[in-house]
């Protein structure tokens, strides 16, 4: 190529180029034409929506106000629970700097009815969280055991199908999983609770994140006292005669699209079911007011009266089914 045709394409390179530059600083290209680039132009994938905004403040404490110590907390570890200790910090350090044991459920030959019982023996609270595994009939029944005899007992879960995930206030990529109390199931529906499929999400009113939700109490109760405002992410929906905790009613459900104030946290008698472990997370427990409940959920796992518990009866079905993939 002779120089002179180098030269006339250099040339118009560089041209193109200042062409393009300006055409950015102008605002006029990239953006849309006029008014230039703005945060709400910023967007993903369907509901995906990134704006920059302040988010909640995340400061506080997790304060616990029951006067009790020395009790025994069971934290379930052996149905493939879709959390580690380190997500579980706020709620542990809580429990033992208030002077209370937390044990790990992780029998050595499987979970069984049989097993379980013998972890709450001499319990006085069991939480399981995100759980991937179905208990089993005898684990269901050792569950109801337990509460019969006045053990106190919280299931928190993650939706059953994925979509923004884990993470910290900004999050729109990582997934916990998909792990649901729902695996918990034969132990909550006895009880009239249930857990839906999918998560909550709101393209209107969010916290940063379609699916970092605000949600309020829906009446007075010891678990939600001092509570005026918690942000939930990627929580699935729960029901029961007595729900605490719901959304706006512009919150939809993506397995439905459905709009409706779904409810979060509900209880029934010494059972409660939370639709976001993330709440229990460290990224989380410091925002808004979550520092708050999870202060309430542990006053409400280490106030219970709790009897002998009887024996296991019958056969025990086994653990649960593998989870679903």
């Amino acid at each position: 190529m002779r120089p002179a045709d180098l030269a006339s394409r250099a040339g118009a390179f560089v041209l193109v180029a200042v062409v393009i530059a300006s055409a950015i600083v102008g605002g006029g290209m990239l953006a849309g034409g006029g008014g230039g680039y703005s945060p709400s132009e910023l967007t993903v994938e369907e509901h995906q929506s990134v704006d920059i905004a302040s988010p909640p403040a995340e400061e506080g404490s997790i304060d616990v106000s029951a006067a009790t110590s020395g009790k025994v907390v069971v934290i379930d570890a052996a149905h493939q629970n879709n959390v580690d200790e380190i997500q579980l910090r706020p709620l542990v350090n809580a429990l033992t700097e208030n002077g209370h044991s937390v044990r790990f459920y992780r029998p050595d030959r499987g979970p069984s009815g049989e097993a379980l019982n013998k972890a709450l023996q001499d319990a006085d609270a069991f939480v399981s969280v995100a759980p991937d595994n179905r208990f089993s009939t005898g684990e269901a029944k050792s569950v109801e055991d337990f509460l019969d005899a006045g053990g106190r007992v919280l299931a928190a879960g993650e939706p059953e199908t994925g979509g923004l995930g884990g993470g910290s206030i900004f999050s729109i990529s990582v997934s916990r999983g998909g792990a649901t109390s729902a695996e918990f199931a034969p132990a909550l529906s006895p009880h009239g609770l249930t857990v839906g499929s999918g998560y909550l999400y709101d393209t209107t009113d969010n916290v940063n994140n379609h699916a970092n939700l605000r949600v309020s109490p829906a009446g007075e109760s010891d678990l939600t006292a001092g509570v005026e405002e918690v942000v939930v992410h990627e929580a699935t929906p729960v029901t029961g005669e007595n729900v605490l905790l719901r959304t706006d009613s512009s919150t939809e459900l993506s397995t439905t699209r459905d709009a409706s104030d779904y409810g979060v946290l509900a209880q029934s008698g010494n059972l409660a079911v939370l639709g976001d472990s993330s709440v229990l997370d460290p990224d989380w427990a410091y925002v808004a007011d979550n520092e708050v409940l999870v202060g309430n959920l542990v006053d409400y796992l280490v106030t219970g009266e709790r009897t002998p518990m009887p024996e296991p009866s019958g056969s025990d079905s086994g653990p649960g089914p593998a989870p679903r993939r």
